[in-house]
């Protein structure tokens, strides 16, 4: 594949912040992907996601774009210049225009009238096209954003927290809309997002950045299964930290900081009830049920072994109490 947009070393630091917002960063997208840069409030995502988008200068660092240089130390060029579209968080269409003069905005727009119209389809906002931003639902707002965005066939569209002001329901409903209509377009797509429900349902890579630097890359499968550190198994959600030496040897494994040794990271949900059909080459862990939660369609189930307290899912109806003594088998695989 084609490799459209390229990073290398990006740093951008702020006078007063004893830390760069984003330090020595380097990673490629390529043509047709769609990638989530995936990190907590002020780990620097949004900052690099300017810096593409030529709103902020970098202090070093190049980035090539359609195999054209646009930052370098001698470099810059302009947001107008770049053929990138950027859609912001609070998606920013113009409240005195209609949706349809939203769309038609850009300069670029009237000479892709067949892909706009295209695009309206696909985005179900036919309907819509002669009411103001106000008298439309947030979800629309969302699609005639992106589809002003794409209006100019751009190279690359770079998307900032696209979900963050919709209720959970439409979430779910948009996430589906959004990959496909990412794919359908092939467009290339670049998404800063907190939240790991968006990057995994969404994303065919996901970027994590912890403190302005990058920590992982991989697939959405990969950094949930095999996260590198403490920060990006946590973003995902719950995880037990196992002590390594448990776990056979080619188990993949990370150094931890916070418990000073190696550790595996086991999600409450990769473990299972043991039973005499359970693999006899698998971890076997039996402690003392202490608390008992119900959560929606499981319950989770705090289990004291020796030295630590482990975290694990259980079926909604399945019994248990505190007390019980309960022997489990860990069903995570190595890599």
């Amino acid at each position: 594949m084609k490799t459209l947009l390229a990073l290398n070393g990006i740093t951008k630091e702020y006078s007063g912040k004893k830390k760069a917002a984003v330090s020595n960063i380097s990673f490629e997208l390529q043509k047709g992907e769609i990638v989530t840069i995936l990190g907590s409030s002020g780990s620097g995502k949004t900052t690099l996601l300017r810096i593409i988008a030529g709103l902020e200068i970098p202090d070093a660092g190049n980035i090539t774009l359609d195999e054209k240089v646009i930052n370098s130390p001698s470099i810059f060029i302009p947001p107008e210049k770049r053929n990138c579209s950027l859609v912001f968080q609070s998606y920013a269409l113009f409240p005195n225009m209609t949706v349809k003069e939203n769309i038609f905005f850009g300069k670029q727009s009237r000479e892709n009238l067949e892909v706009i119209n295209e695009l309206i389809t696909m985005t179900n906002i036919q309907e819509i096209q002669n009411r103001f931003p106000h008298q439309i639902s947030g979800g629309q707002q969302q699609r005639v954003a992106l589809v002003r965005a794409l209006a100019i066939n751009p190279s690359l569209l770079l998307l900032d927290e696209p979900l963050s002001h919709l209720d959970q329901d439409l979430k779910t409903k948009i996430r589906s809309e959004l990959s496909d209509l990412f794919h359908k377009s092939e467009t290339t797509t670049l998404i800063v997002s907190h939240d790991m429900e968006d990057a995994m349902s969404i994303s065919d890579r996901i970027i994590i950045i912890e403190e302005g630097e990058v920590v992982q890359i991989g697939t959405p499968l990969e950094v949930y299964n095999y996260p590198t550190n403490r920060y990006s198994a946590l973003l995902f959600g719950e995880s037990n930290f196992i002590p390594k030496n448990m776990f056979s040897e080619n188990c993949e494994h990370f150094f931890d900081t916070k418990s000073d040794q190696d550790v595996v990271s086991v999600r409450p949900s990769q473990f299972s009830l043991f039973n005499t059909n359970s693999s006899n080459d698998k971890l076997v862990i039996e402690g003392e049920v202490i608390s008992v939660n119900i959560l929606g369609d499981y319950k989770q189930v705090e289990i004291k072994r020796n030295q630590f307290i482990l975290k694990i899912n259980l079926p909604i109806l399945f019994d248990v109490k505190i007390s019980d003594f309960l022997k489990f088998v860990c069903d995570k695989e190595a890599k």
